[in-house]
């Protein structure tokens, strides 16, 4: 993973965007728990996260990354890692 750094109102940003697919609340959604076994995320959830960084946040995460999506850690890199102006492969 990439060190980029991500400021505190993107990651309050991805917070909520996360918390309002998992329909949790924000201050229940725990640093290192996993969305799939912690929250019953299943793909379809993960797919409205990458649909919802797009939209609201205008970040494009390539499908292939999919898979690294299943804490807030990984959310919040990948988020600043697309947001950074990396290139996004097809």
């Amino acid at each position: 993973m990439t060190d980029a750094v991500i400021s505190e109102k993107l990651r309050e940003d991805v917070k909520q965007i996360i918390s309002e697919v998992l329909e949790v609340e924000p201050a229940e959604l725990s640093e290192d728990g996993s969305f799939e076994n912690d929250y019953d995320a299943d793909s379809l959830l993960v797919i409205e996260m990458f649909a919802r960084f797009e939209r609201s946040l205008g970040v494009k995460i390539p499908q292939d990354e999919m898979i690294e999506l299943d804490t807030l850690p990984a959310a919040y890199a990948l988020v600043a890692r697309h947001s950074a102006g990396e290139p996004v492969s097809a």
